[in-house]
């Protein structure tokens, strides 16, 4: 078998959600194994040409749906890259367990409850201080949330920008409420 062939292979073997455990391809199929081991040196040196890190072979087994959920959540609170190519190179069992649950990377964002509409790199043009400020005051008017992790949920721009602007969410918190209490005096 010549080098690509076997790199396909394995790629195709990780698709399909096989374990790319050593003694399991090994089992289903010795021909791959004996030739990985014959062109690499090493199983895991051939993971390694097929874009797949050894260190996360056999992890993805606990990646249940509600766990990448949990996961996609505290990476987006978190303000991580939520980019599908970014995230397949940083953990690409992650990465494949969340398509193999959801159909897609986006699939999986959306089911993780995060909406797509608001996530992107940006600062949201419109928002000066006083307008993040107002924005804050608005949803406690409307009755919405003002805990972190849900507003970064539904609009994640919007959150980021505030949390950096202030140096902290409860300081936007804080001065949000505070102009308000101090101009009704």
């Amino acid at each position: 078998m010549i080098r690509e062939t076997i790199i396909r292979k394995i790629v195709e073997l990780e698709l399909a959600g096989h374990s790319l455990l050593e003694d399991n391809v090994r089992s289903i199929d010795e021909l791959l194994h004996a030739a990985a081991l014959n062109e690499f040196g090493s199983w895991e040196t051939a993971l390694g040409y097929a874009g797949v890190n050894a260190r996360d072979v056999g992890r993805c087994r606990d990646l249940t749906a509600e766990r990448i959920k949990q996961q996609l959540r505290r990476l987006c609170t978190t303000g991580y890259d939520l980019g599908a190519k970014v995230n397949r190179s940083r953990d690409r069992a992650h990465y494949n367990a969340a398509v193999r649950h959801f159909g897609s990377w986006r699939e999986a964002l959306t089911a993780a409850g995060i909406n797509m509409a608001n996530v992107t790199h940006r600062r949201p043009k419109h928002l000066d201080r006083e307008s993040m400020l107002l924005w804050l005051r608005n949803r406690q008017s409307a009755g919405q949330s003002l805990v972190y992790s849900e507003v970064c949920l539904e609009n994640r721009d919007h959150a980021l920008a505030i949390r950096r602007e202030f140096g902290s969410w409860a300081r936007a918190i804080e001065a949000a409420f505070r102009s308000t209490e101090s101009s009704a005096d």
